[in-house]
């Protein structure tokens, strides 16, 4: 039998080919109503085409459960008699990126998928994710996490969580492991900053404003850009409004690599609710002194 993380990687995967499959793929479908696209609240055939195949995928090798997925069904559908597992998928992630590729490997864009469990009769938590998954459309690399408690039901432990990277080919998997230095560093380290918006951009150049240099990065891709916290080539992550369809994914991989997750007040995400569709400010770290540190830079920019 297939392991939660298996079947997450194995879609992603095929995703990966079906993105390579896809004609007009920049084509636009249709205009306004979005939820966080390219530019102008425009949506693209490829995360269209994307998202329906990636949810009939899940449905045919998956448990049974409810599908959410970016763009396409966002209210869930239901797949079988409970009980339910959630799935949420973000199928093109980094959109614009994709939209702007060109003769090299270009920027990175990639698609995302979070599995839970939801507790009956209670909204379901961070806590409760089981399994996570992010590939890079560009060379088919994945990370994958998975709970490995026996409980469906308990989840939000660090150590219970296993994070791997595949690298291109997946032919053997590496252990993720978080950056160990405890200082912080942006002459010596990555930060990654989410600049997509306004109100972070002013808030972490404010935060930052003292440091003489540093390298500050936001490649343009959520998922893609938490995955390399959970493999060390990144310290931090910083957001505002982070979207949580990517967000679930983000926290398992930091998570099962040793790294913490907490929002704005320093509070972990455990036991924060996980939305499909809501936003929350969130700070992935390396590790709890990076994210300490980071923590009172954001006070002191108040």
């Amino acid at each position: 039998m297939k392991t939660r993380k298996a079947v997450l990687g194995s879609v992603l995967l095929q995703a990966h080919l079906k993105l390579k499959e896809i004609k007009d793929g920049g084509r636009i479908v249709r205009q306004g109503g979005a939820f966080g696209d390219a530019k102008n609240d425009t949506e693209i055939r490829a995360d269209k085409v994307l998202g329906a195949f990636i949810r009939d995928r899940l449905a045919e090798i998956a448990m049974p459960g409810r599908i959410f997925v970016e763009g396409v069904s966002e209210t869930g559908e239901v797949r079988g008699p409970p009980p339910l597992t959630d799935f949420y998928v973000d199928p093109l992630d980094g959109s614009l990126n994709y939209m702007t590729r060109g003769p090299t490997t270009g920027l990175p864009h990639g698609g995302c998928i979070t599995m839970t469990h939801p507790v009956p009769g209670r909204e379901t938590l961070f806590g409760h994710i089981m399994a996570a998954g992010i590939v890079d459309y560009r060379t088919g690399e994945l990370w994958l996490s998975e709970y490995t408690a026996d409980s469906a039901w308990s989840g939000g432990d660090d150590s219970s969580f296993f994070t791997e990277f595949f690298p291109t080919p997946p032919a053997c998997a590496v252990a993720a492991r978080t950056d160990r230095r405890e200082k912080l560093d942006p002459g010596a380290m990555v930060v990654i900053c989410e600049m997509y918006y306004a109100s972070n951009r002013a808030r972490v150049e404010k935060m930052f404003r003292d440091h003489p240099k540093g390298w500050f990065r936001n490649p343009g891709s959520a998922a893609y850009e938490m995955a390399l916290v959970s493999t060390g080539q990144a310290a931090a992550y910083i957001c505002d409004q982070q979207k949580h369809h990517e967000l679930g994914a983000g926290y398992a991989l930091v998570k099962g690599a040793g790294g913490v997750v907490v929002d704005f007040e320093g509070e972990p995400y455990d036991s924060r609710p996980h939305s499909f569709n809501s936003q929350s400010p969130v700070i992935l770290a390396a590790n709890q002194a990076i994210a300490d540190q980071i923590l009172e830079l954001l006070r002191k920019a108040g």
